[in-house]
């Protein structure tokens, strides 16, 4: 965060000060009213020498003179409070927001059927199957996933719901790492999959799914062209990695004894189409990875851009202080807490209340 520096004065509250002219109005009604101030502390008693020989217009004058100050006194511990309500601080410096972009939540369908087996990829000089190389690139992709949450269901006859909508990264590379060929059996129903999908996460405001198939054989009563095409229908955006080679001569890379399918390219584009998303092949591991990414970013809405953020400095505490020791001196003050005191005999001193 790069902070830039400001130094200058500022009011987070304003529009307190509308209230401003308030004391001073208060102060100009107790000028032409004859009122007295209330008793706050308990009555005190002043001794003063020979009070009896004052007269008595002196003390009325002396009196009259402490109100006025007083009030004055009052309407200034008034004004500062309002000054307090505006929040007074001192800007000290200000940085730009990092940008940021609204959260995409994805569902990821995952092909487990036999085909899923077969062995055409090779990563650091090992041959691996195809739902090897699916599982560890969806593992490091979901530890840089910058999107808010993760489902997964498993592509199958029947499908599954193998985990709901998560933040939790641990929990989603957990679930991944078991996944295992035949999980949803030998083959597929790639319709009913779809459907699935759509009962279980319609409520969703921002629906991308992610389907990670080869395509191989399917069963079930509705095809996967007429399932995406609902799906889209219902505003979820359907993408489509294909995993697996089209060259039949790939083959040669799988030491297993089963019989070569290459990925059904053909299909898989169809259901991509349908569900007004798009097909990713992917040759090799990048190109996995980028697909996934591209989804990813894909989808992401900009959040509208903050202002500056100021670094502030509060000073509401000052004025407060200040008016509330005003207030405390008034207060002492007109209850006779400042007393006047002489060394003359107390049988000379004549006790008197002051009001």
């Amino acid at each position: 965060m790069d902070v830039n520096i400001v130094n200058h004065w500022g009011l987070l509250q304003p529009y307190w000060l509308l209230l401003l002219p308030l004391p001073w109005l208060w102060l100009y009604w107790r000028r032409s009213q004859s009122v007295s101030w209330p008793r706050i502390l308990p009555v005190l008693t002043v001794r003063y020498p020979l009070l009896g020989d004052l007269p008595q217009s002196s003390i009325d004058i002396k009196s009259n003179t402490k109100n006025r100050q007083a009030d004055v006194m009052m309407s200034l511990a008034m004004s500062l409070m309002v000054l307090a309500l505006s929040q007074p601080v001192h800007y000290t410096g200000f940085f730009e927001p990092e940008k940021k972009s609204a959260p995409v939540d994805l569902i990821l369908v995952v092909g487990t059927a036999l085909s899923m087996s077969l062995s055409d990829y090779e990563i650091n000089g090992q041959i691996v199957d195809r739902l090897t190389l699916t599982r560890q690139l969806l593992d490091g992709f979901v530890s840089d996933y910058s999107g808010q949450r993760i489902g997964l269901v498993i592509l199958g006859n029947p499908p599954a719901l193998w985990l709901p909508l998560t933040s939790d990264k641990i929990i989603v590379q957990d679930a991944i790492s078991r996944i295992r060929t035949f999980l949803g059996g030998r083959i597929t129903d790639m319709g009913a999959t779809l459907r699935l999908v759509s009962e279980h996460f319609k409520d969703q405001n921002e629906k991308v799914v992610v389907l990670i198939s080869d395509g191989g054989a399917q069963v079930g009563a509705i095809s996967p062209q007429e399932a995406a095409q609902e799906l889209a229908a219902e505003g979820f955006s359907l993408y489509v990695i294909a995993v697996g080679s089209s060259d039949p001569d790939a083959g040669s890379l799988d030491k297993s004894s089963l019989i070569y399918e290459a990925v059904n390219l053909n299909m898989l584009q169809q259901v991509a189409k349908q569900g007004k998303g798009q097909l990713f092949h992917a040759l090799n591991t990048q190109a996995f990875s980028d697909a996934l990414e591209m989804i990813e970013k894909k989808h992401r809405k900009p959040i509208a851009k903050e202002g500056k953020k100021y670094l502030t400095r509060v000073w509401y505490p000052v004025p407060l202080a200040l008016a509330m020791l005003l207030i405390l001196y008034v207060s002492l003050r007109q209850s006779g807490s400042i007393n006047k005191a002489s060394g003359i005999r107390p049988s000379k001193i004549k006790s008197v209340e002051i009001k």
